[in-house]
């Protein structure tokens, strides 16, 4: 059961989410070229380098470039459906802002046929994947609502007999 009053929330969270990745995208794009050294920001912890990805989560390939529009589509469904019924306020938000991301994700792919990602972190030469806000968000809500599922007490219905 869809509840109301979490609709609006969710929506204006995901347009946000989706505003903010693709403006970032926008800029990074206009200032960097994928030939550019990486671009400093705390560090070498912390730099901008402008890659194209065409492959998956990881620049991983998981087959015919079909399967990532699937794949993501059948995704967002699910993840509305359970983001507009559930009652916790945190939760709608999460699932919104994990929305907002994939949503991100498929427009780059839909208007480039790649995903534009530029967040490089490490340190040396230990460095993570490239991504994007997007992916930082679609991670961040999944390891939010696994530990919240794993760690966080449920509050128990007592029945009387």
């Amino acid at each position: 059961m869809i509840l109301k009053r979490n609709v609006r929330l969710f929506f204006v969270i995901i347009i946000v989410t989706l505003l903010i990745d693709q403006i970032s995208k926008l800029l990074i794009v206009n200032f960097l070229t994928p030939f550019d050294p990486p671009a400093n920001v705390i560090g070498s912890f912390l730099r901008f380098k402008l890659t194209y990805n065409p492959y998956g989560v990881f620049s991983i390939s998981f087959g015919p470039n079909i399967l990532y529009y699937i794949f993501s589509i059948i995704g967002i469904f699910i993840l509305t459906y359970v983001g507009l019924s559930i009652k916790d306020r945190i939760s709608v938000i999460v699932f919104s802002i994990i929305i907002g991301g994939a949503l991100g994700n498929i427009f780059d792919r839909v208007r480039l046929d790649y995903v534009i990602d530029f967040i490089d972190m490490g340190i040396g030469n230990l460095r993570w994947f490239t991504y994007n806000f997007a992916d930082a968000c679609i991670t961040v809500g999944a390891i939010f609502l696994l530990s919240r599922e794993l760690f966080c007490k449920k509050k128990k219905t007592s029945e009387t007999s």
